[in-house]
């Protein structure tokens, strides 16, 4: 008996909810819609220093090969390899025994040119008078003029010989062309060396020094956008282990042609390097700083969506309505946002999470935070 009453109430159960489910989804019947709440930002202007990040090489503006000019026994060299150097600084001596005396010699025939010379000029002083009084011939004053044009021409060779014999003496001192820091040495004291014997070391230039660094067309474009004006830009060179290079620098150069294989453009910023810290050679990162403040409009990075033609976001309108707008992005900025260039303006409101709800023209209500 209990087990027919169980069986009843089953059934009285199922024609009542067959009954009520009948009642909702039968033709005509009224829905129910639930209106999709999604969360939103209402965007506004900030105030931002614009920044861009490259890699970076650092680069001597100067380096030079030290060679000899002439040849000789290297005698002494003044340098330890590595050393900070200054310009006209002596670094290597040649051997100069030999070239002081060739500096003596000239010496002596210079000065025995000079006297021949003062000789010829009275002898052809005198001629000049006797010929005006008719006491010697024409042909006499001739041969007398040539001996004092010899004797000039003697002195200026004797001059030229002794300048070559003085410059070759110079030569033996091989000096520091610029303020820097001298290499490695490939010759030792006692060694011959001369014109062809190659390198003897390398000085560069370390103060100041250059971060190197090349930016695409687009980069390029948006550089101009962010720093309109390179002297209100500050660079700061980045380690490779993310140490902040303590001196800033600026960018003092910006080619004119673009790379032809590569399509990017090379610029450089300079950075004074007193004590040798930045190395020729050395990679690591260029940040480029705005000085002054800039008013951007910025939008959280999760709001922005992507397809293969451009960045787009969904627009919740006056009337709460949703609207697909196509935007342009420019930097990245610190906190997860992007700056807006253009199809967005201050005070609208973009949906930055519930995309999976929503649809253009879709009716919704937007959780708006400031």
């Amino acid at each position: 008996m209990l087990k027919k009453i169980f069986w009843g109430i089953i059934v009285i159960l199922l024609i009542v909810v067959g009954y009520y489910a009948w009642r909702v989804t039968r033709p005509g019947a009224p829905q129910q819609q639930q209106i999709p709440v999604v969360d939103a930002v209402r965007l506004s202007e900030s105030e931002s220093y614009p920044e861009a990040s490259f890699v970076a090489k650092i680069e001597s503006q100067d380096k030079v090969a030290l060679r000899a000019r002439v040849s000789g026994f290297l005698q002494e060299r003044l340098f330890q390899e590595g050393d900070i150097v200054k310009k006209d600084q002596p670094l290597f001596i040649i051997e100069q025994v030999n070239y002081e005396s060739a500096v003596k010699s000239a010496e002596a025939n210079y000065e025995k040119a000079v006297a021949a010379a003062k000789n010829a000029t009275s002898q052809y002083d005198r001629t000049k008078k006797l010929y005006q009084t008719k006491d010697v011939s024409k042909a006499k004053l001739d041969e007398v003029e040539a001996a004092y044009d010899s004797a000039k021409a003697t002195v200026n060779q004797m001059q030229a010989m002794l300048d070559v014999a003085k410059q070759d003496l110079d030569y033996t001192v091989i000096r520091a062309p610029m303020d820097g820091k001298v290499g490695e040495s490939t010759f030792s004291v006692g060694e011959l060396i001369g014109p062809n014997s190659g390198v003897l070391a390398q000085v560069v230039k370390i103060d100041p020094i250059d971060a190197v660094f090349s930016v695409s067309e687009n980069q390029l474009m948006q550089l101009r956008h962010q720093f309109p004006n390179t002297e209100e830009v500050a660079a700061h060179f980045i380690f490779s282990d993310e140490r902040e290079y303590p001196i800033v620098g600026k960018v003092d150069f910006v080619d004119v042609v673009l790379d032809e294989q590569m399509n990017t453009l090379k610029m450089k910023a300079s950075f004074a390097n007193p004590e040798g810290k930045l190395i020729s050679g050395q990679y690591g990162r260029i940040l480029l700083k705005g000085t002054k403040p800039v008013q951007i409009l910025t939008i959280p990075q999760r709001a922005v969506q992507h397809d293969k033609a451009s960045a787009f976001v969904y627009v919740v309108t006056p009337d709460n309505k949703i609207e697909k707008r196509t935007i342009t992005t420019g930097m990245d900025l610190p906190d997860f946002l992007y700056e807006v260039t253009s199809g967005l303006k201050a005070g609208e409101v973009v949906v930055t999470d519930g995309f999976q709800k929503i649809a253009p023209d879709a009716t919704v209500k937007a959780n708006i935070s400031e």
